[in-house]
């Protein structure tokens, strides 16, 4: 039996190897590169990841086949914590050259691999005239002379739009082209987007370079970063310049005299510094078009909404909740919770917020939903909505909007509660015989009665009048401090200033984890986010307005120490700074730490 259980085992593992590797079959890959320049020999590759038994190759109109196809194996075995991988390889490598310029379309290629026959992707070439110096190949005229040229070199940033209006998305870009081998970047400097909500999309830690482009030059480019941009001003926006230091390896100038067939093994390289700049651009904002309706949240974009209710059927004093949830492509993450108007014995708490939107080349979608939790306080049917939620429409230009319909909330009795029934005793008649005693008419006593006062009624007595001026004093300095307090809460400004430093310090709580557990540019963004939204809820600022001079002439106003501003600014600069430079390590985090800390601490005295 145990032989027999052993066996289906074995065999039941060796199916699972099989199918996985039937699996792994088939994969059938080209790589070329994208742009060539006329007269430049490059490499076409077929590659698939198993032993091929046939191989059909396609036809290369428009270009001459110089060598090939010349077939290469590959394998490899790793052994990592005792875990076993194989890779295997065959490829088909093609030396190509163009004929003429223009775009060509090299076929599908196929191979037959265990008995299934499997094809790749056709693959587009744009062949251009270039200039003799391809980006493969370019470093030769810089080798020469020992300079690099901005034709060499260079950075630009580009837009997704020229023109929007405001509350729009827009995507910015910031590559570099180069003819020449990098080895490294000093003092970066990237853009501020001063009049815009921006976040980054892509950072990317590894940058791939590929084959582009640039007035009929090839270079290798690559993102550097990539940004989506969100206007919160009008008129024509400024991007500002952004720049580097660039250490490019060239070789070393040869000497005089003739040159050796050893110089090749010998050759020694230096590294220039060459500065770049992308220059700045500028975006035409235009106003948002009068007459929006009230229901308007800030949307700009293309959205969906849909409410419901988490229950449709409750009992007086439990929770419900109301749930919006807003769906689509533009500013999702800048829209504000819609207004709905509740029953005036429903308890409304604070919106819950949910977003859950990603950021791509074509700017933020995704969905973002608003949880409003209520308690009905009294039993009933009621309706609620419908819900309203209104947005600017990019592709008609025009305001539009959502309606969810009716929505309808049945409450029932509280179940602990008390019925709030009364009742009341019958009364009843209580007939006793009539009793003669004694004489039925007496003597009536003359003289004084000997009567004593008994008790008197509370009503109309001291105590009486002393409680009732208690409770109208009371009264009226109730009612004042409840005004004085209702009208302080109405002071947004007020409000926001008396809650900065509790805020910030919150905010400052997770920047401190970020510290603890030494991550550094988590630390820093927050840190920076925590500063920003200081001075935003104490100077009563909207975020898209904190530029560093708006902060200091507020701090002016303020008559703020010129020292502090001074700090202040110098720490922001800091954050953003640390951003995106090295890591300098922990002590230089504690230090920006306690600096924040210290310097809200005295911009609260």
């Amino acid at each position: 039996m145990i032989g027999m259980y052993l066996k289906r085992v074995m065999l039941l593992l060796g199916s699972v190897v099989i199918s996985i590797a039937c699996m792994a079959q088939g994969a059938f890959t080209v790589d070329a590169p994208r742009v060539v320049e006329l007269d430049e020999s490059f490499r076409l590759v077929f590659t698939a990841n198993s032993e091929p038994t046939s191989f059909n190759p396609p036809a290369f109109s428009g270009f001459d086949v110089l060598a090939g196809p010349s077939a290469s194996t590959m394998s490899s075995t790793q052994i990592i914590n005792g875990k076993r991988t194989e890779s295997f390889q065959v490829s088909y490598t093609y030396v190509l050259q163009p004929k003429s310029v223009g775009k060509f379309t090299i076929p599908a290629a196929s191979v037959v691999i265990g008995g299934k026959g499997y094809t790749s992707n056709p693959i587009t070439i744009e062949v251009v005239k270039g200039d003799g110096n391809a980006a493969g190949n370019s470093e030769r005229s810089a080798q020469a002379t020992g300079n690099v040229s901005g034709d060499d070199i260079f950075m630009r940033m580009g837009i997704s739009k020229g023109r929007v209006v405001k509350g729009e998305s827009l995507v910015a870009t910031l590559k570099i082209y180069t003819k020449v081998p990098i080895a490294g970047f000093e003092n970066v400097k990237f853009p501020t987007f001063n009049g815009f909500w921006s976040q980054e999309i892509e950072t990317p830690s590894n940058i791939e370079f590929v084959r582009e482009t640039v007035n009929g030059k090839i270079y290798d480019a690559a993102v550097l970063r990539r940004y989506m941009l969100v206007p919160q001003q009008t008129g024509s926006l400024a991007v500002e310049p952004s720049e580097m230091i660039c250490l490019i390896q060239i070789k070393s100038p040869a000497g005089g005299g003739q040159r050796s067939v050893f110089d090749d093994f010998f050759e020694s390289y230096q590294t220039v510094k060459k500065r770049i700049t992308a220059p700045g651009i500028h975006i035409m904002v235009d106003a948002l078009p009068p007459g929006a309706p009230a229901t308007f949240a800030g949307g700009v974009g293309d959205f969906k909404m849909s409410a419901k209710l988490s229950r449709d059927t409750v009992q007086a004093n439990e929770a419900v909740s109301l749930i919006v949830t807003i769906s689509g492509t533009g500013n999702i993450n800048l829209i504000e919770a819609p207004k709905i108007e509740f029953p005036a014995d429903f308890e409304v708490y604070d919106v819950k917020i949910s977003d859950k939107s990603s950021k791509t080349n074509k700017g933020a979608s995704g969905i973002k939903e608003f949880e409003f939790p209520i308690i009905p306080r009294g039993s009933g049917h009621f309706v609620l909505g419908p819900v309203r939620f209104s947005y600017y429409d990019i592709s008609s230009r025009k305001y539009l909007t959502l309606s969810s319909g009716d929505l309808e909330l049945k409450v029932g009795k509280d179940k602990g509660g008390n019925s709030g029934m009364s009742s009341s005793l019958s009364l009843g008649v209580n007939k006793q015989a009539v009793k003669s005693l004694t004489n039925d008419i007496r003597y009536i006593h003359t003289g004084l009665s000997h009567l004593k006062r008994g008790n008197q009624f509370f009503v109309a007595s001291f105590t009486f009048y002393a409680l009732l001026a208690i409770i109208i004093s009371l009264f009226f300095i109730t009612n004042s401090f409840l005004s004085k307090r209702i009208e302080r809460n109405r002071d947004i400004a007020g409000v926001k200033n008396r809650r900065a430093n509790k805020v910030a310090r919150a905010r400052l709580k997770t920047a401190e984890s970020f510290l603890k557990q030494k991550l550094y540019t988590g630390f820093y963004e927050e840190l920076h986010r925590a500063i920003l939204g200081y001075c935003s809820d104490k100077l009563a600022l909207p975020l898209s307005d904190l530029s560093r001079e708006k902060i200091a002439e507020s701090l002016i106003k303020k008559s703020v120490k010129p020292d502090l501003i001074q700090e202040l600014l110098s720490l922001i600069e800091a954050c953003e700074y640390a951003r995106y430079a090295p890591d300098p390590g922990g002590v230089e985090m504690d230090k920006n730490y306690s600096r924040a800390m210290r310097l809200i601490s005295d911009l609260e005295v």
